[in-house]
This record gives structure tokens, C-alpha cells and sequence, in this order.
């Protein structure tokens, strides 16, 4: 009788799993399987519950709230072009910088909610938003760290960057576009 890897006999594994879908992720309860297909470089490959895809769609969708800052400045553009010139950087292209600003709060939280291009998209959120939090907030010349009421100044573009950065790291999970394009691998 020939043993498998784990010393057992070829009938007392689990039944093979389908590799297109399992290649990458197991379930933590899932039994444990041996074989060429579901063993990565360096080891096994890794190993989550359903809650570890719940737990990043959430954090994807922790930034859809941004769209609507880019959503009220477009409905204002002449404002916001006014604003943003009044900058030390916006103010060489205030209207390409308003419309990047604008653009970017739209589209780039919509990507990294539906999960499509998730990594890239969560990078340039994250640096969009620091971006933002240095030169609005930081460089301004009143600047102190905490606000009147005991709030972390310009702590709404910190709290962005830190949504977007787990997802730069982690990418989008299962439960995703970017899960779906590319049959489930991180």
C-alpha cells in the first residue's frame, strides 16, 4: 500500500478539491490535502475563513464616504478651482489640480470598493490623501496637532490613507472583481 505525503493511504485523504478554485485559498476547517497543485515555493499557501473576505470588503467600503467629498467639489468647480490655487502647489495648474483632486475622490474609492485594480488604487488613495493632509493641513501656517475639541488635525484625510494602506498590502480578498479576474489568488 503506498503512502501519501501525511502517511496515511491513498483512500484516507480528503477527496481532491478542485484546483481552479482552491489553488490559493483554504478554508481554516478544511481538511488538510497533500498534493503538488495546493503547495506553494516556500510552503503551504495560506489558509483563512470566510470572515478574513468579509472583514476586507468592509474595509473597501469604509471609503466610498470620499466620493462625496469629489462629488460636492465638482458640483462646485469654480470654487474648488479658487481654493486649490490658493496652494503652494495648486496654485502653478489650478485647474489641472482641481480636476486630478475632483477625479481622483471619485474614481479611486469606487475601484477599491467594487475591488478592481485594488492594490494600485488603494496606493494612489493613500498618497492622494497624504498628498492632501501635508499640503492642506500640515503646511498651513496656523498648524497645531490637535484641533479646539481634542480631534487629530486634519484627521478625516489620515483616517483615508489609513483604510487605503491594509488594502495596498492585503489586495481585495475573495469577495472581489479582482478575486473573480483572477480565480482567487491574493
Amino acid at each position: 500500500m503506498d503512502r501519501d505525503r501525511d502517511g496515511r493511504g491513498e483512500g484516507a485523504h480528503a477527496p481532491r478539491r478542485d484546483p481552479v478554485d482552491d489553488a490559493y485559498h483554504h478554508e481554516i476547517d478544511d481538511p488538510p490535502t497533500w498534493d503538488d497543485d495546493t503547495y506553494a515555493v516556500t510552503g503551504p499557501v495560506e489558509a483563512h475563513g470566510r470572515s478574513l473576505d468579509l472583514g476586507l470588503l468592509l474595509l473597501r467600503l469604509a471609503g466610498l464616504p470620499l466620493v462625496l467629498h469629489g462629488i460636492a467639489k465638482a458640483v462646485d468647480m469654480p470654487a474648488f478651482t479658487q481654493e486649490v490655487s490658493d496652494h503652494l502647489v495648486g496654485g502653478q495648474a489650478p485647474d489641472f489640480f482641481a480636476w486630478l483632486v475632483m477625479l481622483s475622490q471619485v474614481a479611486l474609492p469606487l475601484l477599491v470598493a467594487i475591488g478592481l485594480f485594488t492594490r494600485p488604487a488603494a496606493f494612489l488613495l493613500a498618497g492622494l490623501m497624504s498628498a492632501i493632509w501635508a499640503l492642506v493641513v500640515y503646511l498651513d501656517r496656523d498648524y497645531t496637532l490637535v484641533g479646539t475639541q481634542g480631534e487629530l488635525t486634519g484627521e478625516n484625510a489620515l483616517l483615508y490613507v489609513g483604510l487605503a494602506l491594509p488594502l495596498v498590502f492585503t489586495g481585495a480578498g475573495r469577495w472581489s472583481v479582482d478575486g473573480l479576474r483572477t480565480g482567487g489568488r491574493p
